[in-house]
C-alpha cells in the first residue's frame, strides 16, 4: 500500500459506513446472545412469568430496555473513546466533529441515541448520506459531525498504480531502471571466475642508427 500525498479528509460513503453497521450488529448480536438471551431462556423456561420479561413501558420488558442500553453503551463508549468502533475500524472510518475539536461526551450520547432514532424514521436521515456531498447523515448534521477515511491509501501494482476513490486517477509508481534478474529458490549463485589483469609484451629493441655502424668495433 501507499499513502496518498493529499491530506485532505475522505468522507465515508453510504455503503462502506452500511457495511461497518452491519459488522457492529452482527458482534453485539453474538455478544448479548451468548451473555444474556440463552441465560434469560433459560429463566423464561423455569419461570415464563418472569417479572423481567413483562411488559412495564408500553410494550417494552426490562429485558428489551437492557438489549437496547447495551447496544446503545457500546456505540456511545467505542464513538467517544477512540472515535470509531470495530466496524468502523475494519472499514477503515473514524467519527469527528466538523471543527476538528474533540468529541464531547454529549454530543455522543444525543448522536447515538436521539439523532440515530430521527435517523430511523423511514430512513431518511440514513438515505442523506448517499445523496449529501458532504454524506453526513441526519444524526450527524444535528451534532455537526463527519466520518471519514482515517488512512487514504492505495495498491500500487509493479509499473501503474490503481484509481483511488474520490481522487480519479492516481500518478503511475516509478519502475526501476536497472533490470532485475531472478533465480529460482534454493539455487546457489553461480561462480564468476576472476578477472586476470591484462597482460603485456615486452617493446621491440630501437634499430641501430647510421652513427652505430660507422663507429669501429
Amino acid at each position: 500500500m501507499q499513502p496518498l500525498e493529499n491530506n485532505a479528509a475522505t468522507p465515508g460513503g453510504f455503503f462502506v459506513r452500511l457495511a461497518a453497521y452491519l459488522i457492529d450488529l452482527l458482534l453485539i448480536g453474538a455478544i448479548l446472545t451468548l451473555t444474556v438471551r440463552l441465560p434469560l431462556l433459560l429463566v423464561q423456561m423455569l419461570n415464563p412469568a418472569s417479572w423481567f420479561l413483562s411488559p412495564i413501558l408500553f410494550r417494552f420488558s426490562p429485558y428489551d430496555i437492557f438489549l437496547y442500553l447495551a447496544g446503545s453503551a457500546y456505540f456511545i463508549v467505542m464513538t467517544y473513546l477512540t472515535g470509531a468502533t470495530v466496524g468502523k475500524r475494519l472499514m477503515n472510518l473514524r467519527v469527528v466533529a466538523c471543527d476538528d475539536s474533540k468529541l464531547t461526551f454529549v454530543n455522543v450520547l444525543y448522536r447515538e441515541t436521539i439523532g440515530r432514532y430521527l435517523s430511523s424514521l423511514l430512513f431518511v436521515g440514513y438515505l442523506m448520506i448517499g445523496v449529501s456531498e458532504t454524506k453526513q447523515g441526519l444524526h450527524d448534521r444535528l451534532c455537526d459531525t463527519q466520518v471519514i477515511y482515517t488512512c487514504k491509501c492505495r495498491p500500487v501494482v509493479y509499473g501503474k498504480a490503481s484509481p483511488v476513490y474520490g481522487y480519479g486517477a492516481a500518478p503511475a509508481a516509478a519502475v526501476p531502471s536497472a533490470p532485475v534478474s531472478y533465480r529460482p529458490y534454493g539455487q546457489a549463485k553461480p561462480e564468476v571466475a576472476p578477472e586476470l589483469p591484462e597482460q603485456t609484451q615486452p617493446d621491440a629493441p630501437e634499430p641501430p642508427t647510421d652513427t652505430q655502424e660507422r663507429e669501429p668495433k
